[in-house]
């Protein structure tokens, strides 16, 4: 912080001691210390951790080369230096703390939540390419609404974007909703808020039957027990399902991507907002008429 002057204090936020250095923060603290030992993972053969950065980061990255014939994740080293990197950004900011084995379990968490998404991102571009033909959106039966939802993410900055569209049987808009939400882990934790928050604000506006649409396959699955649900989301869909639970009319389906533009536009379009608080339409604003309109062709009579 004081390098870019925002703060004076050169001092680290957790043991007040020498000033704060990435080594410093990553290895050399006692709370990454104790979080390197807890997490079992072989600390250099001097017996401390150097103090060079380099040297340590070659270490802990290298670990299945000094130990072939332990079985070493190698996704987890990354994990736990990214958890280390925001956890500290947490406690600065926000004041709170994590304890080393939470950090660990998180760690562990995003470990298997990236491979269980690498997974399923294959399974869907196979079934996309090979069996899914492109469909258009479609409108709900007359008794009921469809409410499309999608997300946006940016890996760099950790911001996402929901939005989601209610519209009646006739094409028509009766409500879209866009916000910004900062520190989000992962594309489909972002997914997973978009239905959150479209849903709870449809029930406090009243609507009794409505059809939730997602282009996450994974989240579908999950919401409606064909797929075990990852413990990083297992929060929020726990409030997914109790909310679908005491709403009998609602219920969340996939559809594929190329029917759910609209949605699309509304999350991409929260990257151009200066604000996180949460935008309410009831008439189609002129960025999303373009991709609005283009749906109206294929709305039945």
């Amino acid at each position: 912080m004081t390098y870019r002057h925002i703060g004076k204090n050169k001092s680290c936020c957790r043991c007040g001691g020498e000033a704060e250095s990435v080594n410093h923060l990553l290895f050399q603290c006692h709370y990454a210390r104790m979080i390197w030992a807890v997490a079992n993972v072989h600390i250099p053969p001097a017996g401390h951790w150097s103090d060079s950065l380099y040297t340590n980061l070659y270490w802990v990255l290298n670990l299945k080369k000094e130990y072939p014939l332990e079985e070493v994740e190698e996704g987890f080293v990354p994990e736990l230096l990214w958890r280390l990197w925001k956890n500290r950004n947490v406690l600065l900011f926000r004041g709170t703390d994590y304890d080393a084995i939470s950090t660990i379990q998180k760690s562990w968490d995003g470990v298997w939540e990236r491979r269980n998404r690498n997974e399923v991102i294959k399974e869907e571009v196979k079934v996309t390419t090979i069996e899914e033909p492109e469909k258009k959106w479609t409108p709900p039966a007359p008794a009921s609404l469809k409410c499309n939802t999608d997300a946006s993410w940016s890996k760099e900055t950790m911001i996402g974007g929901v939005g989601w569209i209610l519209r009646d049987h006739q094409g028509l808009l009766l409500w879209a909703g866009a916000r910004k939400l900062p520190m989000m882990r992962s594309v489909i934790e972002t997914e997973a808020e978009a239905i959150s928050w479209a849903i709870q604000t449809l029930v406090g506006f009243g609507y009794k039957t409505v059809i939730i649409e997602t282009d996450s396959l994974v989240l579908a699955r999950m919401l409606n027990g064909e797929e075990e649900v990852w413990p990083v989301l297992e929060p929020i869909l726990q409030g997914i399902t109790s909310c679908l639970a005491v709403n009998a009319g609602y219920k969340v389906v996939y559809y594929p991507r190329s029917g759910n533009k609209s949605a699309d536009r509304i999350a991409k379009e929260t990257s151009t907002f200066t604000s996180l608080v949460p935008k309410l339409y009831s008439m189609v604003p002129m960025w999303l008429n373009s991709c609005f309109e283009a749906d109206k062709p294929f709305v039945r009579n």
